[in-house]
């Protein structure tokens, strides 16, 4: 099968020879039909997250069952699905008290087992949820919407909140979505790209804001005592440090972005104790692809706006260098044709 394999550090390469998967009893052989191109591909082609060399990476990926393991019957070949990339054993304590994401075996297609930037993947039964009524590319925006609900779930908005959004990426945008649908009386976005926030405006941003040397007085005149949550899509320690003072006393500082391992912000504890801060993390997924999924499928949240380029396999390395180095519009997919 045709695949783009990391066989190093930055260094892809787009072979047609790699053996197709072969299938545990309890898993299906997919037929990859889109997977999307994220910030943690980028981690991993620079070495920074998870390194396994060779790895066909691509974790957001939707396609349809070409075949299915011998104890699988609730599957069958020609089934649209997508896949909830997260593997977990289920046995260790993490599992057992609803932390899997924390999962001591933790792994993951397309970040440490292969994905869906190769024609054909092995992926346990459980994982795939059965779709009709959008298109692959649709499918595929599951994993980075489940992702954006978990951190929702951190944050725990109050209806009513005032929220600040850093960030109007393909992830500041489903955050801005969501965000609403949680009940935010008004959100603010925050972009260095004109072209995003007039996206943001699109999706019911009620204040959109350029990142220059005026920001901090201009978030000051939306949010004169703060900010109940602020959410960083940005992984950029610099937009971070700058958020803090921001916060509201009793706020919400949601890092979802994902920052170098080795980034630092400063903060004084004192600030955090006096002021009654939060500050919380999100890591990947938990149980929620289900209700990522009801809210795309019902149109409580759009991401057909959010897929800027189509590419085929052979222009992997160009998708992930153009994510880079931030000239992505919104999302780029990597897509096998039908």
């Amino acid at each position: 099968m045709k695949a783009a394999v990391l066989e190093g550090l930055q260094k892809i390469t787009v072979r047609t020879d790699v053996p197709v998967p072969s299938i545990g009893p309890r898993d299906v052989l997919v037929r990859a039909r889109a997977c999307g191109i994220c910030a943690t591909d980028v981690h991993i082609y620079d070495g920074e997250f998870f390194p396994t060399f060779p790895l066909v990476q691509g974790h957001e990926l939707a396609g349809e069952v070409a075949e299915v393991g011998a104890e699988v019957r609730e599957l069958k070949p020609g089934d649209r699905v997508m896949v909830d990339p997260t593997v977990t054993c289920d046995d260790c304590h993490f599992c057992m008290t609803q932390r899997q994401n924390h999962c001591l075996q933790w792994n993951a297609v397309g970040v440490t087992r292969d994905g869906g930037f190769g024609e054909y993947v092995r992926v346990p039964a459980r994982n795939c949820y059965r779709f009709e009524r959008v298109s692959f590319s649709e499918g595929a925006f599951t994993e980075p919407l489940a992702c954006v609900v978990y951190g929702q779930d951190r944050a725990r908005l109050g209806l009513g909140s005032e929220v600040l959004i850093l960030g109007a990426g393909p992830i500041g945008q489903l955050h801005l979505q969501t965000s609403r649908a949680n009940g935010a009386a008004a959100v603010t976005v925050v972009d260095t790209v004109e072209s995003k926030l007039d996206l943001a405006r699109r999706f019911g941003a009620a204040h959109t804001v350029v990142a220059d040397n005026a920001l901090d007085e201009r978030l000051r005149k939306i949010a004169r005592w703060g900010y109940d949550v602020v959410i960083d899509a940005t992984g950029n320690p610099k937009a971070i440090q700058g958020a803090l003072p921001h916060l509201a006393n009793g706020g919400r500082l949601l890092l979802f972005g994902v920052c170098a391992p080795d980034a630092t912000i400063e903060l004084k504890p004192f600030d955090v104790y006096r002021r009654d801060l939060e500050i919380i993390g999100s890591f990947a997924i938990r149980r929620t692809y289900d209700r990522a999924f009801k809210l795309m499928e019902n149109g409580v949240v759009r991401v057909r706006e959010l897929i800027s380029e189509a590419l085929p396999v052979e222009d992997t390395v160009r998708g992930i260098e153009t994510l880079k180095h931030g000239r992505a519009g919104m999302k780029l997919q990597i897509v096998f044709p039908e």
